[in-house]
């Protein structure tokens, strides 16, 4: 299912995989929600960003990250409240840096609405995902990689 959302697309998954968690055994890196943002940069500027599934990144061998290390990331934790509300730590101090890391490395740099409105509308799409028990989270690992092919 496609929407439309504050310009941001999002294709539902088909099927969730939200049911086969075990919220209290969770181990980091190896649960992944069901959904992720993804924005390209091509033609001078960021294109539209879009919500899609959770799915292999396919890159060509030739593509600048290999070559010239271009990857740039960023760690932060959603937490829900007792009423639900979700809640990020700093999220524009997250933005900042990955923008400053990226510039450092010739990556030109994301616009914040794409950062914070994508950031909201991935949540809102995953909000089941952020767990409530106390000391729990939804860790978001926002990253940017040159995946252009070529050396030049």
């Amino acid at each position: 299912m496609n929407t439309l959302t504050s310009d941001i697309k999002i294709t539902k998954t088909q099927a969730t995989k939200i049911h086969e968690v075990d919220f209290d055994d969770l181990h980091f890196g190896k649960t992944f929600s069901d959904h992720m943002l993804v924005c390209d940069y091509k033609d001078g500027k960021w294109q539209s960003p879009e919500i899609v599934p959770y799915q292999p990144i396919v890159l060509d061998p030739s593509a600048k990250i290999f070559h010239y290390g271009q990857s740039v990331f960023e760690g932060m934790k959603a937490y829900k409240d007792v009423n639900d509300a979700v809640w990020l730590f700093r999220p524009l101090e997250n933005f900042k840096r990955l923008n400053l890391s990226s510039k450092r490395l010739a990556i030109p740099e994301l616009p914040e609405d794409i950062f914070m409105d994508g950031l909201k509308a991935l949540l809102k799409v995953d909000s089941d995902w952020i767990p409530k028990k106390e000391g729990s989270s939804l860790y978001i690992r926002p990253f940017i990689f040159a995946s252009g092919n070529g050396f030049h």
